[in-house]
């Protein structure tokens, strides 16, 4: 099971927070004036970057997450490069011959920030750590695949362990990984920094480490790390890196409580860097074309369908509802070209993605109209969901009134609810009605949505989809022999989920950055992240 927790992976917020812009106006000139922080100098100078506050609530791997914070403090085995390829970072080689059974051998003269030398042992403690149901770390669930994962986290009572039984370590930079089933996308999954290695130092008091980590990646925690109630933090540029040294000296980080107000405070010149989207995005994309850097990200939005509900159990209905909506209205008028209109579960930019595999994702009202009539009509009420955002309940609002229009559905009621709500109330079947949602890409293979989104175990499985041929097709994925037969069964499983429809995929969001004219190399990660490591001030 290979999934990005629901709730965790936060989406990008996209309206803007007009009454802070007024505000910070009046202050700094919002909207006028250059982000002012960014200092070019000799040793690579400086500058700020606006993060969501839940980027840094957590500095530990198993804690934090994916972020640009954490991939700039931790270096895993593998890392995704720009062009969406997983190459060896620590790893020296990974081999499986099953890929269930995993060699890993490691390459020298890696060290932690404190000059403890990164070691197999490192990631064993780390990945056990991390696995360890009574450790409470929210990521940890990702250690699933591993053999004994199931062990340190029992259905009742205490575990009677404290270790992978799938993690053996057999030399000082040598170990080896036993899966429950193979997995021939393993070496992408190990790219998170949730399985980045961990120092000894970490164990004497895992609680203070997370505030001021010991990592090995091209940054490190500057003192006094994070403090309570700071909002702010300094990473430094650890010049004893291994890998390719960072740009910049230092990267002031400032936390906000999402993108939008960040995006605010970098129009008031309080930083140089922030993400941006949607009106955002599309303003500055006009008022500052040199200042954007902008991406397809490895993420689907999608309109999900309650298979529990009774009204939803003809495939017919679920086919209507997709093809009253208009995809290209959608992304090219309310999202303002910054999405892209969706024929699958993933964009171009995943491996294996940008294929035309949902045959009911076209815009057809009459078709529409024909098939919900042919399942005998609509009668009663109809309500519709989405999680607390300005941008998807601006999308649900278009999709209720396509709906009004095209399938003569006139009783529609739209709801929100907190992210940390909605989907335990999913869980447990106790909505009706469509739910509007986005999904990431745990790593961009075509694999990875397609476990995420229809495996019968998956978290991030939200319509309740079950179908054993679906099942066969994504295991024999999993266990082909080479990564061009992979994505081919995983497409196979993919279309064999989109033929009955348990959810219709809408579009796949543009993300964005606006930064400082100082700033070059400003690069996004497949999930429309900022690389933070590769950009230069000058």
């Amino acid at each position: 099971m290979l999934t990005v927790h629901k709730g965790v992976r936060h989406v990008r917020r996209a309206a803007a927070v007009a009454t802070v812009c007024v505000l910070l106006a009046l202050l700094a000139g919002c909207g006028g004036g250059r982000p002012a922080g960014a200092a070019p100098g000799p040793d690579g100078g400086s500058f700020s970057v606006g993060v969501p506050s839940w980027y840094v609530a957590h500095l530990t791997p198993a804690k934090a997450g994916k972020s640009s914070v954490a991939d700039a403090l931790w270096t895993p085995l593998t890392q995704i490069d720009d062009s969406g390829k997983v190459v060896n970072a620590v790893a020296d080689s990974m081999r499986s011959s099953d890929h269930r059974h995993w060699s890993i051998s490691l390459k020298p003269h890696w060290t932690f920030h404190n000059g403890e030398p990164v070691t197999a042992q490192s990631f064993a403690d780390a990945w056990n750590a991390a696995a360890y149901g009574p450790n409470a770390m929210p990521y940890g669930y990702l250690l699933a695949p591993v053999q004994g994962y199931a062990d340190l986290n029992p259905l009742k009572g205490k575990p009677h362990r404290n270790t992978l039984s799938g993690v053996h370590v057999t030399g000082r930079l040598t170990f080896e990984v036993t899966l429950s089933k193979p997995l021939s996308d393993f070496p992408y999954v190990v790219a998170s920094t949730v399985f980045a290695p961990l120092p000894k130092a970490a164990f004497a008091d895992l609680t203070a480490y997370d505030r001021q980590p010991i990592g090995n990646g091209p940054y490190e925690v500057a003192a006094p790390g994070l403090r309570p109630g700071a909002q702010q933090l300094t990473l430094k540029r650890f010049d004893r890196y291994a890998g390719t040294k960072g740009g910049a000296a230092r990267i002031v980080v400032k936390t906000y409580q999402d993108d939008a107000t960040a995006y605010t405070s970098f129009q008031a010149g309080a930083v140089d860097l922030a993400l941006a989207g949607g009106n955002n995005l599309a303003q500055a994309s006009r008022t500052r074309p040199g200042q954007v850097t902008t991406a397809t990200t490895g993420a689907v939005v999608y309109l999900g369908f309650p298979l529990w509900d009774q009204r939803f159990k003809d495939p017919r209905v679920r086919r209507a509802f997709s093809l009253a909506v208009n995809r290209k209205a959608i992304t090219r008028s309310l999202l303002q070209r910054l999405g892209t209109p969706a024929h699958g579960i993933a964009p171009d930019t995943v491996a294996g993605g940008g294929k035309q595999t949902c045959a009911a994702c076209s815009y057809d009202p009459d078709r529409a109209r024909a098939l919900l009539a042919d399942a005998g009509g609509w009668h009663g009420h109809l309500t519709l969901a989405t999680q607390q955002d300005p941008l998807y309940r601006t999308v649900l609002e278009a999709i209720v009134n396509q709906l009004r229009t095209n399938l003569g559905i006139t009783d529609i009621t739209l709801k929100t609810q907190p992210a940390d709500q909605l989907y335990p109330n999913l869980a447990a079947h106790k909505l009706d009605g469509p739910f509007l949602l986005y999904l990431g890409a745990a790593y961009p293979t075509l694999y990875a949505p397609a476990e995420q989104l229809f495996s019968a175990t998956s978290a991030t499985n939200t319509t309740g989809y079950r179908d054993p041929a679906f099942t066969r097709l994504l295991d024999r994925a999993a266990g082909a022999p080479t990564a061009a037969r992979s994505t081919a069964l995983a497409r196979q499983a993919e279309r064999t989920a989109l033929d009955t429809l348990p959810l219709a995929p809408l579009y796949h969001p543009v993300s964005g950055a606006v930064h400082a004219e100082e700033l070059h190399g400003v690069r996004l990660d497949y999930l429309g992240d900022v690389r933070l490591p590769g950009i230069t001030v000058h």
